[in-house]
Parts: structure tokens; sequence; C-alpha cells
């Protein structure tokens, strides 16, 4: 820390402020001082010192710690950084970490200043630089510094202290790099960082494995597989030699960060090659289980945690390695006894690797006498190991043991906490479908559901049940009975009123001799006028079936027919449509019986929902390395695909076969015979994406159905586009091509194109006169190949050059390719170059014309700290067209400043509200134009002004001046479209 005492007048403003009564004299005091700097910044005519200016800093600095917005003296700290001497050297880089963010545009001024002190021989000065750069450094800072920070890291003669600094800060420039953009290969780092696993300083040593972690976690482990013998010796110096100081001897265990982060690197590689070495690392994982047996009572807290910390971690590598059977007894021996430990951190993770663990058929017994146990830890206060222990009982509960799990977490369900009802109750509806040793309890389990969370039943649950009761005759009048039973008890939820009135409509006939249809109509329609509008609609027609079960029912009639005219008259057309149809159908039940209200038909064999459902609210842990054992896979691919085990569960119950059938929509159980009213039930669309939202679309095979994602099964991503095949004779394009074409002029990604065989996503990069644009094509078709696809240049395009990578001539079902577009912008230019799409459907010949979505922003470099002086200077020297270009606008809605500002900034245009206009209405800003070849590039400075109408913000006038006419044209045009865009 650098001395401060010797600073007078920042003591004297600190005494001042601890002398201060209340907020609202610090208040005073503080704008007094905040003006007082500001005035000296502001004052050009006075060059301040370097004392000063350090002096102001730390005012500054002291003044944001209180709470105090800072707005202003960033440039001034930025400027300290070069300093020769430490002191204000030292202030500069942390009045940056602390009043920045790696976004801020500032920053730029401090990374020549930076990388002189990385490149220098003062380590200190290496020490600050490292620092800095490790806590805010960006994508540009990354770009620009990397080499010097790999320098450092090698370098020889560097003391530890500084290369176990340059390991980290580099780790943080490649989190800050997009994952596409290597800074280091591993063809030329993975010798480096071999050798840096053999340093003998263990700070050094944690930093390298940190390092190593996080390009393991980021890009896999391949190229780096000689670390694995390197990383595999130091865990055996830890655990056998101790080979450590005291300084990293915590309660008599050697480094347990270091050794907790070696175990958890080495679960990103595989099992290593030869016996010895898998010998190796068995005998070292004995060793830490034995090490970490020695866990008692008499323990303290801080040294029980590091050995949790390396035996959680351990027991993480076993699974991921399976290494071999006697491990995997010894980890759930060790989780089991983690079970009933008070520290709930520690039974949280033995909850999870239980889990995990419950995956290996071999290890399932040995997890199964701590069921109990695990049934306790349902009722934790704390939510999160609740969820873990419902997931475990989820994972490790097959037929022998349903039963009893089932109905211990039906039990459950009324104390649940609602956070957590729904992934409940949809774990307890899979786990009765796949291991109910019958129809029946299946049904008295979902009714259950019903009955006790019927808000947090989804449509799928009770679909299943009316799908499983048409399937089985014996079991039609028993669900019926059921359902009377749960109705008399006074359930009145929205998914139960829909599975009873599929059921008593279908089968309520099969119990009128001990039920009544006047009585089951009663008990329906008595929670009648509190349902939904889709609801009513299927209780109607549950109410005619009623009817024509027992047509000389003349008291049934008259309750149904009252209904049935009531409703005829209802506001909504589908209650009024079905009222008015029923009623006709009422008046001949026997015709009605015989032609037009049929017995519900057997439904085929489907994949259960369910499952769909399960896998959309479960997602991956980020924070540990994505493993399952290898012997679990053939059982986790089971688990995943919803299959019961041999003898058991309802998977033959629906009579199809055991394979899921193709998607398709579920219709409404009790619409299912061909009523003359009822509407045909409308499959609903495939979930689409928004590609001009530019949020929810990834590159890749997400987007359409390539070959990976074609393969994989339930997994696969949702398609943009339906599955069923074209007709060649419906080829139409799909959007506005126009409206895509100016969303992606604001925008880096979206859709380029589509129509009905095709997809055109993009996605594009740009630097300086330089971009690249890919274009991903996809084949919407589920049947057809698309061939003889070619994408070439329509004309000749002067002002930018354009180069199309190739593209496959024939393009598969459901596939998507990728070609990359690569342009110079070699000067400005008011039309972009057009590309002509072409490709052939079975006999239909397609041939498109697309304008690139390029604009002279695009290759715009925004200059927000212009100098007023030069900015005027150059304004006042373009007298008016065609350098300077003008135009007035009006909206029919106001623009706010914000949005304004957002909007120019989107351009491309450096600008900072009140700094060259001192009209809080109007907004000025410049940027540089780059153009030319790399090496001969120039850069034009483009100017803007937007001024709005103070009373209403609806008028505006739009400026632009440039030293070329159609740079000032065109970007006059984008600006006021843009403004007349926004809604």
């Amino acid at each position: 820390m650098a001395k401060t005492q010797t600073i007078r007048g920042l003591q004297v403003f600190i005494s001042d402020i601890r002398a201060c009564q209340n907020r609202e004299q610090e208040t005073k005091r503080v704008d007094k001082e905040l003006a007082k700097i500001r005035g000296k910044f502001g004052d050009d005519k006075k060059t301040l010192t370097a004392y000063d200016r350090k002096k102001y800093v730390w005012k500054l600095l002291y003044i944001y710690m209180l709470g105090f917005d800072v707005e202003f003296g960033h440039k001034q700290a930025c400027d300290l950084i070069p300093s020769a001497k430490y002191s204000e050297k030292q202030v500069g880089y942390m009045a940056c970490s602390i009043l920045m963010n790696e976004k801020d545009e500032f920053l730029r001024l401090a990374i020549n200043g930076i990388h002189n002190d990385l490149i220098s021989r003062n380590e200190a000065f290496q020490s600050l630089a490292l620092t800095f750069v490790a806590n805010i450094a960006g994508q540009e800072m990354a770009e620009a510094l990397t080499p010097d920070v790999l320098k450092l890291l090698q370098s020889g003669t560097s003391r530890p202290v500084v290369r176990k600094k340059a390991a980290l800060c580099l780790l943080r420039l490649m989190r800050k790099t997009p994952a596409d953009a290597q800074l280091v290969s591993a063809d030329t780092f993975a010798p480096v960082m071999a050798q840096l696993l053999e340093e003998r300083d263990v700070g050094l040593l944690l930093s390298c494995v940190t390092l190593l972690l996080g390009i393991c976690a980021r890009t896999g482990s391949a190229g780096y597989e000689q670390c694995q013998a390197k990383l595999m010796r130091v865990l055996e110096r830890l655990v056998y030699l101790r080979e450590v100081t005291a300084d990293y001897t915590y309660y008599g265990i050697a480094s347990p960060w270091l050794q907790a982060k070696v175990l958890r690197t080495l679960q990103y590689f595989p099992l290593p090659e030869g016996t010895q070495a898998q010998r190796q690392l068995h005998d070292t994982l004995v060793a830490i289980f034995n090490l970490c047996s020695e866990i008692t009572k008499s323990s303290t807290i801080n040294k029980s945690n590091a050995q949790h910390a390396i035996l959680f971690e351990a027991i993480s590598l076993i699974l991921a390695l399976d290494c071999s059977r006697d491990l995997l007894a010894s980890s759930v021996t060790s989780l089991g006894r983690f079970l009933s430990v008070k520290e709930p951190n520690i039974r949280y993770l033995a909850l999870e690797n239980l889990t995990r663990l419950a995956l290996v058929p071999e290890v399932l017994d040995s997890i199964r006498p701590h069921q109990a146990t695990i049934l306790a830890n349902l009722r934790d206060p704390d939510v999160s190991i609740r969820r873990r222990a419902l997931d475990l009982l989820f994972t490790m509960c097959d037929g022998g043991a349903a039963v009893e799990v089932v109905e211990e977490l039906v039990t459950y369900l009324t104390v649940a906490d609602f956070s957590m009802r729904e992934e409940l109750v949809l774990k307890i509806a899979i786990l009765a479908e796949k291991f109910a040793p019958n129809v029946e309890w299946y049904v008295d389990v979902v009714l259950a559901l019903l009955e006790r969370a019927g808000d947090f039943c989804g449509e799928d649950i009770w679909h299943r049940v009316v799908q499983l009761v048409t399937n089985n005759e014996a079991s039609q009048a028993y669900a019926a009975g059921r359902v009377v039973e749960v109705l008399r008890r006074g359930a009145s939820h929205e998914a139960l009123m829909c599975m009873a009135g599929c059921v008593l409509g279908e089968y309520g006939k099969l119990v009128q001799a001990s039920v009544p249809n006047l009585e089951q109509f009663r008990l329906l329609h008595e929670r009648f006028p509190t349902l939904s509008i889709p609801t009513k609609g299927l209780l109607l027609s549950a109410y005619l079936k009623m009817l024509l079960h027992e047509p000389g029912n003349t008291a049934l009639q008259a309750e149904v027919v009252a209904v049935f005219s009531r409703y005829s008259r209802q506001l909504d057309p589908e209650l009024q449509q079905r009222s008015t149809e029923y009623l006709v159908l009422a008046q001949d039940p026997a015709k009605a019986a015989a032609s037009y209200v049929l017995p519900m038909p057997k439904w085929e064999g489907r994949e259960s929902a369910l499952l769909k459902r399960l896998a959309a609210t479960e997602g991956a842990d980020a924070d540990t390395a994505d493993v399952v054992p290898a012997v679990a896979a053939s059982a986790a691919d089971e688990a995943a695909l919803g299959a019961a085990p041999a003898g058991g569960g309802l998977s033959m119950a629906l009579g199809g076969s055991a394979e899921p059938a193709a998607a398709a929509a579920e219709p409404e159980p009790v619409a299912a015979a061909p009523v003359a009213a009822a509407p045909p039930a409308v499959a609903p669309k495939a979930q689409e994406i928004d590609l001009l939202g530019g949020d929810d679309f990834v590159y890749g095979n997400a987007g359409f159905g390539g070959a990976a994602a074609a393969s994989s099964g339930g997994g696969a991503p949702q398609l943009g586009f339906e599955d069923a095949a074209f007709a060649v004779d419906d080829w139409r394009v799909m959007g506005d091509v126009q409206q895509l074409h100016r969303a992606l002029l604001t925008k880096e990604q979206g859709i380029l194109y589509e129509d009905t065989y095709l997809q055109v996503g993009l996605q594009s990069r740009y630097s300086r006169s330089n971009g690249e644009l890919l274009l991903f094509l996809g084949n919407k078709h589920a049947t057809s190949s698309l061939s003889g696809l070619a994408l070439l240049l329509s004309g000749p395009s002067p002002a930018v050059q354009v180069a199309i990578g190739q593209l496959p001539p024939q393009l598969a079902p459901k596939q998507q390719v990728q070609a990359v577009v690569h342009v110079t912008c070699l000067h400005s230019f008011l039309e972009a170059p057009r590309v002509q799409l072409r490709y052939s459907c079975g006999a239909r010949q397609v041939v498109q014309e697309l304008l690139l979505p390029l604009a002279p922003h695009k290759f715009m470099l925004p200059e927000p700290h212009i100098a007023k002086e030069a900015f005027f200077d150059k304004w006042k020297s373009y007298q008016g067209p065609p350098l300077k270009m003008q135009q007035m606008l009006e909206r029919a809605t106001p623009l706010s400043i914000d949005a304004t500002l957002l909007l120019l900034r989107g351009l491309n245009f450096g600008l900072e509200h009140l700094y060259l206009d001192p009209s809080p209405n109007n907004e000025a800003g410049a940027a540089y134009f780059i153009c030319g070849q790399p090496g001969a590039e120039q850069a034009l400075l483009c100017q803007c002004r937007v001024e709005g109408n103070p009373q209403n913000r609806m008028q505006f006038r739009v400026t632009v001046a440039a030293p070329d006419a159609a740079l000032a044209s065109s970007v006059k045009d984008m600006i006021v479209a843009q403004i007349m865009a926004v809604p």
C-alpha cells in the first residue's frame, strides 16, 4: 500500500468527513470536494503535477468507497499508470480497477502502459500490471496482452510470485475470449504446461493446475494428454511424501487446495493407459480414502472441511474413470456415513454423489440400506437437500422398491415445499408408470396426485391415465369407481375434472348400478361454473355420452338438455357450437350413438411425454465436470428413454410396441369419438426459434435437425420447422425478406432467408475494414435432399470485396451446412452486394437474389473521446451537401433520450450525453469509417448530430458530416430509418 500519510490534503478531507454529524453534512462536504477536483481536472491552462493528480485520485477513490457516484477522473487515473514512480502507478492501477469495468472505453488508454510494465524488469511493476489485468481485463486486452503474459509465465528468471500471477492472469484472458478463438494452442502450450507442472513451488503449482483446469473445462483435455502423468505425480508427492512447506500445510494436510484441484482436473482425462499407471492411480486413491477415514468428532471444522473436499473430489474421479469395484464400494460406504451428519453441506454433497453412483447397477444394492436415511432427508429444512434426496430416490428406485418409495413420496407431497411440488409430482408419475405392478395401482397413485396437488399436475399426467385405462378393459370399471370416490370427497382441481370427464363419459356406464348416471352428472356439473373454457367443452362432451348411455333416463335428459340449452347462448363460440350441435344429437340418441358419438378407440403405443417434461426441468451442474460412470452408460440411456425393466411397468399397457412411436399431438381424449359437433383436434406446432430476437439462436446443429441432432433421439433439440414432408407445389417464401434484412443491419445474428424447404441463418463478425459472415443453410425437408446448392455473387461489387466459401452440391434431409463469406470494405458505398442462392428440390428449381446485410456503420469504430475543438473544427469545415447531409423527420410517438443514445451507439457512434452538445435534447457523436485492404487502410471521420424537439421529442433533425459524399448520405439514411423504426 502506498504511503498516504504524507498527502496532507487527503488527510484533511478524511478528517472533515469523519467530523460530519449527519448524512447531509457529509454529502455537502463531498459535493464541495468533487466540484474542486472537477475544476482542477478541467483547467486546461494549468498543468497538474503528478503529486496533485495522485492526491485527487486518492480523494475520488475515498469518495467512491463512501458510496457516492464518481463520474469523472477516469482519464487522470489512466494517466498515472505510465508513471515511473511506484506510488503513482499503484494508485492508478487501483483507481482503474475500482472505478472501471472491462467494457469501459477508457481502458484503451491504459493498454500501452500495461504492456510496458509487463515487459519491464521491475517485478513490482509486473505484479501490479498482472493483478490489474487478472481482475478487469476484457476481450480487447486479451488480444493485446496475451503474448506478454505468456512470456512472463515461461520466464526462467522471474520469481514464482510473478509467474503465479501470470498463470491466473492468463486464465482470466482465456475466459474473456470467445470459445471459438483460442489464445493458446494445445500443440505449442501443452509442453509448456507439462514443464510448469514439475515446479516445486506449491503456490506456482496451484496456479498452474488452476490454469490447466480452466483450459480443460473450456476446450477439453485433447492435446494435453502428457499433463496427466505429471498431475498424478504431483498427487503422489502430496499424498505420500507431503513435500510442502509449513506455509502450505493446513491442519497437518499437505496443501488440500492443490490436492482437490488436481483430482478435479484429472476428471477431464480418460483412464490412464498402461497397467502400471492405472495401479499407481488406484493406490493413490486408496491412500486418500485411508487418510480421510481419520475424520473424527474431535477434528476441528476446518480440518474436516479440508478432508471432505479431498474425499469428494476423489469420489468424483472414481465415478469419472470407473477405476475399480472396490473403490466404488468404498465410496458408497463413505457417502452413506455422511448422510446422517449434521453439517448440511456434507449431506448435500453425499446425496449428489450417491445419485451419480446409483447409475451403476453393481453398487445400487449397496445404496439401498440407506433408503430410510434418504427418506428422512426429504424433511430437512434446507430445500436444496430435499431436492437432492428426491433426485437420489428417483434414480435408485426400481421394481422391488417402487411401491414403497412412491407411497412415501405421495405421503410427503402434502407437506412438501411449493417450490418443488411440480418436480415431485412429475417424478412420482414417472415412477408409478415405469414400475406399476398393475394399472389399478397406477390409477390410485395418479388420483392421489390429482387430489393432493392438482394445481401442479400437467395435462401429460391425466392424458397418460386415460390412455392406459382405454387400452385395458379390465381396469375401466375400477377407474370409474375410484374417480367417483374422489369426487365425493370434494376434490375439484382442473386436471382432476378433465380426467373425471374422460373416464366417466366413456366408462361411467360400467358403474351405473352402484352410481347412477344422474349422480355422476351432478358430481361433475357442480364444479362446472369454476372451470376453464376448454375443460367445460370437454365436460359437455362427457354429458352427451352419459345421456347416450341411458337415453331413457328422463331426469338425466332434462338436466343435460337444460345445460346444452343454456350454453347454446354463450358468448364463447366453442361452447356455443358444441351445445347447439349436442342439442340436435340429443333429440335422436340412437342415431347419434350409432353414427356420430362412437366409443373411444385404443391408443397406439408411444413414448411417454412425462420423460420429456422431466428432461426439460433438469440441467447440468456448471461447476463440475459433466461425467457419467462408463459402466452406467447403458443404464443412463435406458433411464433417459423411460424403458421399464423386464416384467414390470406399463410399457406395453397401451397395446403398442416397445419402441416409441413418432411424435404426435395429444388429442382431447373424450373427443376422440367422431362427434359431429366437435371440431377436429389441431396438432400443436413445433416450438419455433426466434432468430430475429437474436438471443435463442444457437449456431451448429441446434437450429436445424442436422445429422447429429437427427440421431440423438429424445435429447435432440426442437426444430424450427415441422417434421412432415412438403409437397413440391407448396413452395413459398416464408416471412418478409426485406424485413429480415433490415433486422440484420443492427444485429449480429438472425435469419437471412427462409422458404418452405430451406432456412438460411446468419452470424456476423467485423474487425475494422474486414467482416466475416457465417451462413447456416438447413434443409427443412423431412425426406428429400436439396441438390445443386450454390451461392454466387450476383454482379460486380467495386466498393466491397466479397469471397464466398464452398458449399456441398447436395444437402441431405434435416442437414445443416455452414458457408463463410469474407467481405472487405474498399470504400464507402450506397448499396450492399447481392448474392444469388440456387438449389433444386425434386422438379422445382429455386433461384433467389439476396441482399447481404452490409452497411457503412458495420465498418465504423466509435470515437467517444474526440476533443471538442477537433470535432467542431471539422464540423464547421463542411458547408453543406453533399458532405454534410441533413433531414427533418417526425415520429408518431416520442423517442426518449436513452433510446436515442442506444440507437446511435448501436450504429457504432461513440458519444457521451452532454459532452459534445450541451443541450439535453441533442446528441452528437463521432466514429471512424475504416476502408481499404489490410495494411493500406484509411480512416474517415464520420460525425453525426441528432436534435430533438424539447416540447414532445417527436420531431428530429438528423445531420451527418463526412469527407465522402456516399458515406454521409448512407449513414444519414440509416439513422433516419432507425429512428422511424423504433416502436
